[in-house]
């Protein structure tokens, strides 16, 4: 195993050991999420059918703004401890130590869309059973997309005065094409039990380039 890979590794699971021993990060969206779609549940028409034309949308935007919760909150331990020049003085290239925390993030926010995908099914009647894989799938690619350019703005964010404040002003734009293409995915998943190609290039092709962006841009995040 290569350095960076080891360091990538190391940061990884230095984030999901903080995840899993404080459940603050993941408790707090946990929580958001179910109050949203506990409210979303009492105010939509009670038609299903009508109400069944807003649930994609609706899910991604409850998982948007629950993500900014653990997003926010991505380098917290590390400007809190002054532990951020650590991270510049790993041995390896830092684009690593990006791979490290997004990946930490990606699965953070994946446990998040399944929890928000099992409330929209409780409490607003959705079927996932005729489009489990492709809801799946598309799951999979809109969380590495978010995971990689929240993770990169929340590192760029991390210690300006109102990071709560600038981190969504920076993200809401960027992530908007994930927000379309998954909301659509999604929606024709639960329609047809199928997802266009369109779709799943869009959202594979965002996730990459800004994986990539996020490899060699972090270098210079981190000098800064």
């Amino acid at each position: 195993m290569n350095a960076g890979l080891r360091v990538a590794t190391a940061v990884l699971g230095k984030d999901l050991r903080l995840d899993l021993r404080s459940r603050d990060r993941l408790g707090h969206m946990a929580v958001f999420s179910a109050l949203v779609v506990v409210l979303l549940s009492i105010s939509l028409p009670a038609a299903k059918r009508a109400a069944a034309l807003w649930i994609p949308a609706l899910m991604w935007v409850v998982f948007l703004f629950t993500s900014l919760l653990g997003l926010s909150r991505s380098f917290l331990a590390e400007t809190a401890g002054g532990a951020l020049s650590t991270l510049a003085g790993a041995p390896c290239d830092r684009g690593w130590v990006f791979l490290g925390k997004a990946g930490a993030n990606f699965l953070a926010l994946l446990g998040v869309e399944l929890w928000t995908a099992a409330l929209f099914a409780v409490f607003l009647d959705v079927d996932w059973a005729p489009a489990v894989w492709p809801a799946l799938g598309v799951a999979l690619l809109g969380a590495a997309g978010l995971a990689s350019i929240g993770t990169l703005l929340s590192a760029l964010s991390a210690t300006a005065r109102f990071r709560e404040f600038l981190l969504p002003v920076l993200l809401f734009p960027l992530i908007l094409p994930v927000l379309v293409f998954a909301s659509q995915a999604t929606a024709d998943a639960l329609a047809t039990g199928a997802v266009s190609g369109l779709h799943w290039g869009a959202l594979g092709l965002y996730a990459w380039i800004f994986t990539l962006a996020g490899y060699f841009v972090f270098d210079q995040i981190l000098e800064d």
